[in-house]
């Protein structure tokens, strides 16, 4: 992994919490839920694509579960730069825990010899923060012609969610799971705390404290949460949305 690749590992698990005030009191966390979590932060943060895709959900509607979204959002602000792009939503979540705006990621990609937009990630959040993988603008007139374009896909997705058709989700996700990656060389996770918390939404929602050591040296502890679904018994993560923002 490259410094900015893994300056972006750090923002992706960085969504710092700006309001601890008004939390709701911890729920049960099975400890195979813990061990589920800690080995897919610990894969993530080393790269390990495998490990991750084996502890995916492997049907579809567990792999997205239900909406997040009371209804259809307001998306705005679309914006590209090359081969990412984000849009902007704000609307009323079914999770009354779920902030009401936040940015849904994309990547383009090549289909058949297509190119299409993918929704990669999606936070929500209080204030995203300056290092995540989102432009903040389209820095040419090339990308600003995208922004239609960008704009439309993130629209389907999230109709797609709402109608709980998964295959058309699957189709407009971008399977980042499945792009190979070199292990970090100056990024390493030590330790992680884990906090469940009751939700309203399916599956169990998962707080941690991820610690890392940068350079070898330097200790740092981030935040975020993931989303666990039991499947067949065994408990798997959603790769979507483990990278929810507050």
């Amino acid at each position: 992994m490259n410094p900015k690749a893994a300056i972006v590992f750090i923002a992706l698990i960085a969504a710092v919490s700006q309001q601890d005030a008004g939390r709701p009191d911890p729920a049960p966390l099975p400890p195979l839920a813990a061990k589920v979590a800690r080995d897919f932060l610990f894969a993530f943060s080393r790269n390990d694509r495998d490990a991750i895709a084996s502890m995916l959900p492997k049907q579809l509607e567990n792999l997205y579960g239900t909406c997040p979204f009371a209804r259809t959002p307001d998306l705005t602000n679309p914006r590209a730069d090359t081969r990412v792009a984000a849009v902007d939503f704000n609307g009323p979540m079914a999770d009354a825990g779920l902030p009401a705006k936040g940015t849904m990621v994309l990547r383009l990609v090549e289909e058949d010899g297509v190119r299409a937009w993918r929704v990669r990630q999606i936070y929500w959040y209080d204030r995203l923060p300056p290092e995540a993988d989102a432009p903040d603008r389209s820095p040419t007139a090339a990308d600003r012609q995208q922004e239609p374009k960008v704009l439309r896909a993130a629209a389907e997705f999230v109709q797609a969610w709402l109608d709980s058709d998964y295959q058309t989700m699957d189709r407009l996700t971008f399977h980042w799971w499945e792009v190979p990656r070199r292990p970090p060389k100056w990024v390493k996770m030590t330790g992680a705390n884990l906090t469940a918390l009751p939700t309203s939404l399916d599956g169990l929602r998962v707080d941690f404290v991820a610690k890392l050591r940068v350079a070898r040296i330097l200790p740092r502890s981030v935040r975020g949460n993931l989303w666990l679904v039991q499947e067949d018994g065994v408990w798997r993560v959603r790769p979507l949305v483990f990278t929810f923002a507050f």
